[in-house]
């Protein structure tokens, strides 16, 4: 498991209906409603340099931030009696090498100010499950099921959680496109394609919503399916030089950097 991971707390007062990505300098109430994490600075008119300007809540487990400024959101988890919003408890980024066979040494960090929407119905290769876990980053109940399901209030994995991979193969200097995914595409047998020869770390999220209450659960948006209808937004805002470091160190150092990130 070489690469890196960090918790990322909700910005809770920034919870609301716009979507800096798909509807960029656009004022609410537009799309649906998201639950954002990382950055603090998010609004609807965001760069990389107003990310970088503001705070963030991602940071390793020694309370370090590491450099990471980005902006990660999802939908909103509507409950089962339809009036009552779950709201967002943590987003964990987990930075990784990826398949065995995906060579390390040509990792590179994503190009400035990356955005990248990953949908469920995008691929099977996103890898999209719901079960039960807790904030530790480590545990969950190891059930794994499409839709969202009752989690144990008083146990050790009380909150409902979601799993998404993002791609890992980006086009040369491509930081978006026009439906914010053909940019980047996933390897085929550990190798990215010509059409998409650049090789980024495998980035992948869990989201914790804050209820333990899954089941009958509809997710924000037109597409409310929590089997087909869960998204993640990524608008990438590392300090310059950070990921390159954390690649470095953790990845192609074949080093699980989880519980202590490297010095420097």
């Amino acid at each position: 498991m070489n690469g890196w991971f960090q918790k990322c707390g909700s910005v809770v007062d920034k919870t609301g209906e716009y979507d800096p990505i798909v509807f960029p300098n656009t004022p609410p109430p537009i799309g649906h409603r998201h639950l954002f994490f990382g950055a603090t600075n998010i609004s609807p008119d965001s760069t990389k340099d107003s990310l970088l300007a503001g705070g963030t809540t991602c940071h390793f487990k020694d309370g370090t931030t590491g450099g990471n400024f980005s902006a990660y959101w999802v939908p909103d988890l509507l409950l089962r009696d339809g009036v009552t919003w779950a709201g967002g408890k943590q987003l964990n980024a987990y930075y990784r090498k990826g398949a065995s066979s995906v060579d390390a040494k040509k990792i590179v960090p994503f190009p400035d100010g990356l955005k990248m929407l990953i949908r469920d119905r995008e691929s099977s290769k996103t890898s999209v499950k719901w079960y039960c876990s807790n904030l530790n980053g480590e545990g969950n109940n190891g059930n794994m099921q499409e839709r969202p399901y009752n989690c144990n209030p008083n146990g050790t994995y009380p909150w409902v959680t979601a799993h998404i991979t993002f791609p890992q193969c980006g086009a040369t200097g491509a930081t978006d496109s026009t439906d914010h995914i053909s940019h980047v595409v996933y390897p085929s047998s550990g190798v990215c394609p010509t059409d998409h020869p650049i090789v980024y770390p495998r980035l992948f999220v869990t989201v914790k919503y804050n209820t333990s209450q899954g089941s009958g659960a509809r997710l924000a948006g037109e597409n409310s399916d929590p089997a087909t209808g869960f998204h993640v937004d990524y608008f990438e805002a590392w300090q310059p030089g950070r990921m390159q470091f954390y690649i470095d160190r953790c990845i192609k150092a074949g080093i699980n950097c989880n519980s202590t990130p490297p010095a420097g």
